[in-house]
């Protein structure tokens, strides 16, 4: 059966994922310095360190290296401290992986690299970066593609690009949860700028049926999109929110600093290789991750059902 080490293991995505691959059977090394709290357990088994003192030994024990780990704070990137950080890792991991025996990398990046385009966004796009943190994951897609053509047959690197997946256990910082936990307090749901920025939102249930139909096959393609296909206006969500809970209200920041007015991930590409995207209706995926947050929040107040 494939092993799998994940890195970022005690994270959002990679906590969830090491636990549906391990209720699977699939035996995974998780691995995570611990420098990004989360709300989930962490995992049996987990390695602390951090990942830049992954050898390739570690990686020799693993078929699959699912390389989550990073800082995507896109606001704190502007400071130098997390674009360095997130830089080093990734170039230690491309570069442990190809002196490895690992059969296969499959590597986080974001949809931040698009930058601002129209329309949805295929992989064969061109790349706009505009902040520190898609910056770093531009450099990262580069220096994957360098080592690409370095890897004997059979092996791979396959670059997964992101959208905005959500769910029950994910940081305070990102959108979802954030106006989650404002309603929660009967506080203010905080939109920068106008709140017409559209994201393309996915709950982390479709997103690990995304990941694991990608580990079930043995090819992949150089890069892929891991989104919904679809987007909402963030204005929208905290309406939405407001309306699901009967609790807070929307009040306005000054808009973010060289923000993207739109993302939609286009997925042909991810529909032609592995069949019909797993799109979970948004407000059933809002209700079901309230519901869970609220059970598992740190210090939680009392809500009203």
């Amino acid at each position: 059966m494939e092993r799998v080490l994940i890195t970022g293991a005690a994270g959002f995505i990679g906590s969830a994922l090491t636990g549906a691959l391990r209720a699977a059977g699939m035996p995974v090394i998780p691995v995570d310095d611990l420098s990004v709290t989360s709300w989930r357990p962490q995992p049996d088994g987990l390695q602390i360190r951090d990942v830049r003192t992954l050898s390739t030994d570690d990686l020799d024990q693993a078929d699959t290296v699912i390389h989550l780990a990073a800082h995507k704070s896109v606001p704190h990137s502007f400071q130098q401290g997390p674009f360095e950080h997130n830089t080093a890792v990734d170039r230690h991991i491309v570069s442990t992986f190809t002196a490895s025996r690992a059969r296969r990398l499959l590597l986080a990046s974001s949809c931040e690299v698009y930058g601002q385009q129209d329309g949805p966004l295929a992989e064969d796009r061109s790349l706009g970066p505009r902040s520190p943190y898609a910056v770093g994951k531009v450099a990262t897609e580069l220096l994957a593609d360098v080592h690409r053509h370095l890897l004997d047959p059979g092996r791979q690197i396959t670059t997964l690009r992101f959208f905005n997946t959500f769910g029950p256990y994910e940081g305070a910082d990102a959108v979802v949860p954030a106006f989650l936990d404002a309603a929660a307090d009967n506080s203010h749901l905080l939109i920068e700028g106008d709140g017409q920025q559209a994201r393309d939102l996915t709950h982390i249930d479709d997103t690990l049926t995304m990941l694991t139909r990608v580990l079930d096959h043995p090819q992949a393609p150089p890069v892929l999109n891991v989104g919904s296909g679809e987007a909402i206006s963030v204005l929208y969500l905290a309406e939405a929110i407001i309306t699901l809970t009967g609790r807070g209200t929307i009040d306005r920041t000054a808009p973010r600093t060289n923000e993207i007015s739109a993302f939609t991930a286009d997925m042909t590409l991810y529909e032609t290789q592995y069949g019909p995207v797993p799109r979970r209706d948004l407000l059933t995926a809002l209700a079901d991750t309230r519901t869970r947050r609220n059970a598992a929040r740190p210090q939680a107040v009392s809500v009203p059902s």
